[in-house]
């Protein structure tokens, strides 16, 4: 299926499945998963207009929410840990790179997080972690946490 039809899908499929109240939602110890599921997840919540608070780790396809949901929607604990690595797909007991999956999380990221990894020698199979004084300087932190 083409990249496009699969995340016009997961989108609606996310958009049905949820009330169209608005909450905040909280992230921890998020490793990641499929890019196109969690690209839809964050266009959902973002249009939804809810809250991100990362309270832990967001590895992975979870950082995407830094491209996709506004500064003013979310927010960072200080136990808030954001996790970057190039893309890959699990080919039965090995790992295979995905360069589609990596384009769309270079493509999505904003330029101070593109920035950041750049500094840090670039996405790769090794996980660069940003937290603490880092991530505050980048990032506010939440309020009333």
């Amino acid at each position: 299926m083409q990249v496009t039809k699969r995340l016009l899908l997961i989108a609606l499929a996310l958009a049905c499945a949820v009330s169209s109240a608005r909450s905040e939602v909280v992230i921890r110890n998020d490793r990641g998963g499929d890019v196109l599921e969690y690209y839809a997840k964050y266009q959902s919540l973002q249009a939804r207009g809810e809250h991100v608070v990362v309270d832990g780790d967001c590895l992975s396809a979870c950082t995407l929410l830094l491209g996709l949901v506004e500064k003013g929607h979310r927010c960072f604990t200080s136990k808030a840990r954001l996790g970057f690595h190039a893309a890959w797909d699990e080919a039965g007991a090995t790992t295979v790179q995905n360069p589609i999956g990596t384009a769309i999380f270079l493509s999505t990221y904003p330029p101070e997080i593109l920035r950041w990894l750049d500094r840090h020698g670039g996405l790769r199979s090794k996980v660069l972690y940003l937290d603490g004084k880092e991530l505050a300087a980048m990032y506010p932190p939440c309020k009333n946490r």
